[in-house]
């Protein structure tokens, strides 16, 4: 199987840090596609039988947190050992990956038990906390992608549940939160050390979580709401940490392009900043716009779509909720219609320069 452009790009970075020489090598897989799957499904089967079998067993395994937390413990131990010496097995990964989640699910279940005890205060601040905790050291250990993604994922639900449990001034600040997190996560991925080998599978954890909780929070906060009018100020503060996001990963991307000169750089800050300003009241279709840009210049068309999708979904929410005439709505789409042919110009003439 030929790389990907993907995976050329990364081995052109590794090449100029001196790591390796030479032209990329071919990736080999002699599995099938299909049997891969038929592979990984009847270990996650395997997997759910297994969990199945704790069930029967013990009756009131979710009641009884001093049985159900070493047996999560033991499954999560046995994960991580699977995963060590897995290298390539379909079977033994797809089977290690559905263990640490039922063990991550058992010590679950033992914290939220703890937790309802008479005399635990705030219990479910130290539930999620718990949860977060346990993905967080089981993403560091396994080391399969698929593996760290799922636990990238538990990761960034239970820091979004942490900022919205109780009534308290946090909600607000939950989706910027992790607007912040997913970029740094990204920036930091672009490295050439282990560390930045390892983030990833928690940057896509924190794009997906984030697109998809920005929607429900909106409805639950009234951030994103689209609404040009609002007495909260906590509502005020929470879109205005978003606007200088999309800025600065414009500032960020151009910086990784060489050939682009000054002047294009200025201009291309400028519709940045021009663009997270005119919908600073919808912040999510910065957020959507953000992932977009990622996925574009990091080569990884799936987050692309994926900040597309979202853009568009945000931009049509926002174009919804705004409290104007019809008349007044459709010179908004006709600016938007003239920013769009700007930028269609300012690429085409920075492309020909290129060129020549």
């Amino acid at each position: 199987m030929s790389l990907d452009a993907r995976t050329q790009a990364l081995w052109q970075r590794l090449t100029q840090a001196g790591a390796v020489s030479g032209d990329a090598p071919d990736i080999a897989d002699d599995t099938p596609w299909y049997l891969a799957a038929l592979i990984g499904v009847s270990a996650w089967i395997a997997a759910l039988f297994f969990f199945g079998f704790f069930l029967t067993l013990f009756d009131d395994l979710y009641r009884a947190p001093a049985l159900a937390f070493p047996m999560g413990a033991a499954c999560c131990t046995v994960a991580w050992m699977l995963l060590r010496v897995a290298r390539g097995r379909d079977f033994i990964e797809q089977f290690a990956i559905a263990t640490s989640l039922v063990g991550q699910l058992l010590i679950g279940m033992a914290f939220v038990e703890w937790g309802e005890r008479p005399g635990s205060d705030d219990h479910w601040r130290l539930v999620w906390l718990g949860i977060g905790a346990v993905a967080a050291v089981m993403y560091a250990l396994g080391r399969l992608p698929m593996h760290r993604f799922l636990c990238g994922v538990i990761v960034a639900v239970a820091l979004l549940a942490l900022c919205l449990v109780d009534d308290a001034a946090s909600k607000y600040f939950a989706i910027p939160l992790l607007a912040w997190a997913m970029f740094a996560a990204w920036w930091r991925s672009t490295g050439h050390d282990r560390l930045a080998v390892a983030l990833p599978p928690l940057a896509w954890a924190l794009a997906l979580v984030l697109l998809f909780s920005t929607w429900f929070v909106a409805r639950a906060t009234g951030i994103f709401s689209g609404r040009v009018e609002t007495s909260n100020d906590l509502l005020l503060v929470a879109d205005v940490l978003i606007v200088p996001l999309l800025p600065l990963c414009a500032h960020w991307l151009v910086s990784r392009q060489p050939a682009l000169d000054a002047r294009g750089r200025l201009i291309a800050l400028g519709f940045a900043a021009g663009f997270a300003l005119l919908v600073w009241r919808a912040p999510g279709v910065s957020i959507g716009v953000t992932i977009a840009l990622i996925g574009f210049a990091l080569y990884r068309p799936a987050l692309l779509a994926m900040g597309l999708l979202g853009t568009a979904a945000y931009l049509f929410d926002y174009y919804y909720h705004l409290q104007l005439t019809l008349l007044e709505k459709s010179g908004w789409l006709a600016a938007a219609g003239v920013a769009v042919l700007g930028v269609r110009w300012a690429h085409a003439r920075f492309a020909r320069k290129e060129a020549a």
